[in-house]
């Protein structure tokens, strides 16, 4: 299992500088690394059947997008979401 370097609520980035880290509400660095334990014990089959059972999200879909159309496709998503 991969050693994750413990802090409180910061990171090194290559900067050398901590930055906080912001995490969504009802999260934080404990449940955020609960996650990541969970997953870096599971075998490769049994990561397989977790995608395979997983529930498909009919309402979504993932694209990759140019990088350089990103904050204009948020833009889109932000207007929509408004109008919704």
């Amino acid at each position: 299992m991969k050693k994750i370097p413990t802090s409180k609520n910061s990171m090194h980035r290559k900067t050398g500088k901590k930055t906080k880290q912001v995490f969504p509400p009802g999260w934080n660095e404990r449940k955020v690394r609960a996650v990541i334990r969970h997953y870096d014990q599971l075998t490769d089959d049994e990561l397989a059947q977790e995608i395979a059972t997983a529930p498909e999200v009919s309402e979504e879909t993932l694209i990759s997008v140019p990088t350089k159309l990103l904050p204009a496709v948020r833009k889109l998503i932000g207007r929509h979401q408004r109008s919704a």
